[in-house]
C-alpha cells in the first residue's frame, strides 16, 4: 500500500473552515491509477487510491467531525446553518454536541466497528457520517436500509429546493419499521442516493489488513442482501469481518438519485480533510461495474437524431484503452447501410451538438478542433442496414500517433462518432451516436 501521507494532505489547515466549495471536481489525474475493465480491476484499483486516508479524531479539543461536518454538511443557502441528512431541517451550527443535530453513522458503527480508537477509522470517517436530526437518528437505530412501504411516516421539511410535504407513500418522507436489523428504514428520494453511495463507498475502502501508514487493522466491510450476515456483525465489539444492506436496494437508490450539487461538495470538503473521496460521487457508472458486472468501456454522451437512409449506425466499444498499449481497443460501428464508406471523428474538447451541414437530419457531437480515421468501408448489401465496420483505435495511434498532433496521457478524456455519407443527395450526412471514453495509464 501506498503512504497514505504521499496523497493524503488537507488542503484546510486545523480549525482553518470554509463555506465555500473548496473543489469543482476530483483533481485532475486523481483517478488515472483506476482501472474499470473489470470488477476486479476495478475494486483493486479504487481501494489501493482511497484507502490510507488521514484519520479525524471522532470528538477533539482540536479538529474533528464536527468540525468536518459542519463544513460538509452546510445549508447551501446559509453559511451559518447546516442541513440535517434525513429530516431536512436547517439548523444553526454548533461547535460539538448539542440539542438539535448529531452525528448519523449510515453504516450503523454497531455492525462491525462499535468500540472508537485511534485505531478505529470507519467510526470516523467523513464520507460515511451525516449530520441528522437526533430524533430522527433515534427513529432509525440500526435498521438496515430498504423499501418500507406501509411503515411509520417521518417527514421532511422543505428547504434548499428539496424536501417537505407528506401524504401517500413515498412522498418526501422517510419510513421506517424500527430500530434493530429485522426492520427497516427507507431514505427519502432527494438523499437516498447519498446514503447508498456511502455505503457502497465503505465497501470498496474497507477490504480488510491493515492501514498502510500507521499499522491499524482495519474490517472488511461487506455490502449484503442477508440480512443474518447483518445481525451476526452486531457483536458488541470490533470485528474483522461487517456486513450491511439490504445491497439490491441501495443499488435501486444509487440509481434514482443520482449526486447532486450538495452531495458533490460534501465530498470536496472531506477529501479536503481526510485526502480520499468517495468515487462513487465522481464516478457514479462505476457501482454497475463492481456490483452488478456491467464494465461499460465508453458511455454514450450524445444521440445522432435522424437518418436520410432509415439506418440508424451504432457505435460501441470493447477493450482496454491504454495508452501503453498498441492494440487491443475497438471502436465498432453497426446497423450501417451496405457499401458506403465513412470515417470517425475524435477530439479531446468539451462535446456539443450542432447540424453538421446543410440537408442533414444528424448532429455531430464531436467538437473542432478533430482528427478523423478515413475511407471505412461499411461492406454489406446496398440499401440494406447490414453493414458495419471497426476500428483497432490503438493501432492507428501507433502509426498515427497523438491526439491533435499531442500523445495521449492516461486519463484523456477522448469523444469520437463515425460519419457517414448518403450520396447521390449533396450534403446529406448519417452519424452514429457519440461515445466518451477515458483513456488508462
Amino acid at each position: 500500500m501506498a503512504s497514505p501521507f504521499s496523497r493524503c494532505v488537507p488542503l484546510l489547515a486545523a480549525g482553518a473552515l470554509s463555506a465555500s466549495p473548496l473543489l469543482a471536481q476530483a483533481p485532475s489525474g486523481y483517478y488515472n491509477s483506476v482501472d474499470p475493465t473489470s470488477p476486479t480491476t476495478l475494486r483493486d484499483t479504487l481501494h489501493e487510491l482511497i484507502d490510507d486516508h488521514l484519520r479525524i479524531a471522532y470528538t477533539a479539543s482540536g479538529t474533528d467531525t464536527w468540525d468536518v461536518l459542519n463544513a460538509a454538511c452546510e445549508d447551501p443557502t446559509n453559511a451559518t446553518r447546516v442541513l440535517d441528512l434525513y429530516k431536512n431541517t436547517s439548523l444553526a451550527k454548533q461547535s460539538g454536541g448539542n440539542n438539535f443535530y448529531n452525528r448519523e453513522h449510515t453504516w450503523p458503527n454497531s455492525y462491525g466497528f462499535p468500540v472508537d480508537g485511534g485505531c478505529n477509522y470507519p467510526y470516523t470517517d467523513c464520507h460515511m457520517l451525516f449530520l441528522c436530526d437526533i430524533q430522527y437518528n433515534t427513529d432509525r437505530g440500526n435498521a438496515p436500509y430498504r423499501a418500507c412501504s406501509g411503515c411509520q411516516e417521518f417527514t421532511t421539511v422543505a428547504n434548499a429546493g428539496v424536501g417537505g410535504g407528506s401524504g401517500a407513500y413515498p412522498g418526501n418522507s422517510n419510513w421506517g419499521s424500527g430500530t434493530t436489523v429485522t426492520n427497516g428504514w427507507e431514505v427519502w428520494s432527494a438523499r437516498r442516493g447519498d446514503v447508498a453511495r456511502a455505503i457502497l463507498y465503505a465497501d470498496v475502502r474497507y477490504n480488510g489488513g491493515s492501514h498502510g501508514g500507521t499499522g491499524c487493522p482495519e474490517p472488511d466491510l461487506i455490502v449484503t442482501d442477508t440480512q443474518s450476515l447483518i445481525a451476526n456483525s452486531s457483536t458488541g465489539n470490533n470485528v474483522s469481518v461487517a456486513y450491511m444492506g439490504m445491497k439490491s436496494v441501495l443499488l435501486q437508490w444509487h440509481q434514482q438519485d443520482p449526486p447532486d450539487a450538495w452531495e458533490r461538495r460534501k465530498n470536496d470538503i472531506v477529501y479536503s480533510f481526510q485526502g480520499n473521496r468517495n468515487p462513487f460521487i465522481d464516478h457514479p457508472e462505476w457501482v454497475a461495474c463492481l456490483f452488478s458486472n456491467s464494465c461499460a468501456v465508453a458511455t454514450t454522451y450524445c444521440t445522432a437524431g435522424t437518418t436520410t437512409n432509415g439506418c440508424l449506425p451504432t457505435m460501441s466499444a470493447s477493450g482496454n484503452p491504454s495508452v501503453a498499449a498498441s492494440s487491443g481497443f475497438t471502436l465498432s460501428t453497426g446497423n450501417v447501410e451496405g457499401q458506403k464508406t465513412g470515417l470517425i471523428f475524435y477530439g479531446i474538447s468539451a462535446p456539443h451538438a450542432a447540424v453538421w451541414a446543410p440537408g442533414s437530419t444528424s448532429f455531430l457531437c464531436v467538437k473542432s478542433p478533430t482528427q478523423r480515421l478515413n475511407s471505412l468501408n461499411s461492406g454489406g448489401t446496398t440499401n440494406l442496414c447490414n453493414g458495419s465496420f471497426s476500428v483497432d483505435w490503438l493501432n492507428f495511434l501507433s502509426t498515427r500517433p497523438g491526439a491533435l498532433g499531442q500523445p495521449f496521457s492516461a486519463g484523456q478524456v477522448v469523444y469520437a462518432q463515425a460519419w457517414l455519407r448518403d450520396p447521390p443527395a449533396p450534403g446529406t450526412t448519417n452519424l452514429s451516436n457519440g461515445l466518451q471514453f477515458t483513456t488508462r495509464p
